[in-house]
């Protein structure tokens, strides 16, 4: 009786531990995904916001308050 105990003791840690590995992978993948995301965007608004100087450049007219 008392190595069957032992056993089902071992096999539910075993468990856990494969479920929180599981858990951690999904999160890594998820923090991977939102990463890459913020970074293509963070590049998007440097290159409008890039664009929109050059445009203020070309059209700058004298009136301090354009943009």
């Amino acid at each position: 009786m008392v190595a069957a105990s032992g056993f089902s003791f071992v096999f539910v840690l075993y468990g856990l531990l494969v479920l929180a590995v599981v858990v951690l992978v999904i999160a890594l993948i998820v923090l991977s995904v939102a990463a890459i995301r913020v970074l293509r965007l963070s590049a998007r608004e440097r290159v409008l916001r890039i664009e929109r100087l050059e445009r203020a450049a070309l059209d700058d007219d004298g009136d301090p308050t354009a943009i």
